[in-house]
């Protein structure tokens, strides 16, 4: 049975990450021998369910997958996110507790439902001295079908990863801003995540039904449309209060932005305008060399990916 992998950690110099899409998949490559890492390869190939075996067999052979780690990313609506206080009960019967716990929170079968854990550090904020527990739960079902692709493929899966702590690696090798609290609105087309980091930390991970669609409308000539953007910026403040009225760490220092589609650029500067913190939009740049023999650039549905890609130890 497949398994959630959240934890491991990896040594490997050269690593992969994999998002498999209804419509394509996305790869990232990148070396991480040098100080700082290089992007490789970064790619949306568009396919059909039924093209998509064909396709990773053809990528695996072209990159030499079955030689190096890969990572499995499952994006944003393919698992759900609950913060929970860690049930008392012995280390053994810990699993057991968590399915109880949780089987009324998601919206399919415990039965059916791949479980793993996030441990949040001990000073916790949100805790409220606690000790809380991030449960991701998944269909087993798509797990295993998404794991027999790629091994049908014959790519060398190392881990199954999701798309917050993807993001994370992102965010760690934007900032360098150490013992400081940041903010990510992390779009998609038609949602968004929004989340809270401290130091290497995931701290909050809350759900938005505003995505890239519904921004894409906003403009500082229509003040009509931004009520789209008054009703994001409502939802980042009143997570961004709930965590700070917890805190005994600083307050939000800075929110990064993070498209996985169309490119928004306008969006940073009006949400700064009414949070009044900081904010600016990541772009490949910001946190990775691309290697000189890369020819093509970075497309849409691939930041994922490269997080994937740049996880390693800590």
């Amino acid at each position: 049975m497949a398994m959630l992998s959240l934890q491991a950690k990896s040594t490997d110099k050269i690593v992969a990450g994999i998002s498999i899409f209804e419509n394509g998949i996305a790869l990232a490559i990148v070396d991480h021998s040098k100080r700082k890492p290089i992007l490789n390869h970064a790619h949306f190939y568009p396919c059909s369910g039924a093209e998509q075996s064909t396709l990773l067999s053809e990528l695996s052979k072209e990159y030499k997958l079955y030689n190096i780690a890969c990572n499995l990313i499952l994006y944003s609506n393919e698992y759900q996110f609950h913060q929970i206080e860690a049930p008392d009960v012995p280390k053994h019967e810990l699993s057991s507790a968590l399915r109880w716990q949780i089987k009324d929170l998601i919206d399919f079968h415990i039965d059916d439902a791949v479980i793993d854990k996030i441990e949040l550090p001990s000073h916790n904020p949100v805790s409220q001295g606690k000790h809380s527990l991030l449960v991701v739960a998944c269909r087993q079902s798509l797990i295993q079908n998404h794991v027999d692709l790629l091994h049908t493929a014959n790519c060398n899966l190392v881990s199954i990863d999701i798309a917050a702590l993807a993001a994370r690696n992102i965010v760690n090798h934007t900032t360098t801003m150490d013992n400081s609290s940041v903010g990510l609105l992390n779009l998609w087309d038609d949602r968004a995540k929004i989340s809270v980091f401290l130091n290497h930390d995931l701290y909050i991970n809350r759900s938005s039904s505003i995505g890239i669609q519904s921004l894409s409308f906003v403009s500082e000539d229509n003040t009509d449309s931004q009520s789209i953007l008054d009703s994001l910026t409502l939802e980042l403040q009143r997570t961004f209060d709930y965590y700070e009225s917890h805190s005994r760490q600083a307050a939000i220092s800075h929110l990064y932005i993070l498209s996985n589609g169309q490119s928004l650029p306008h969006i940073a500067q009006l949400i700064e305008a009414r949070l009044g913190i900081d904010c600016s939009i990541i772009e490949p740049a910001d946190f990775i060399t691309s290697a000189e023999s890369m020819s093509d650039t970075v497309t849409s549905n691939c930041m994922m990916a490269i997080g994937g890609a740049l996880r390693m130890e800590y």
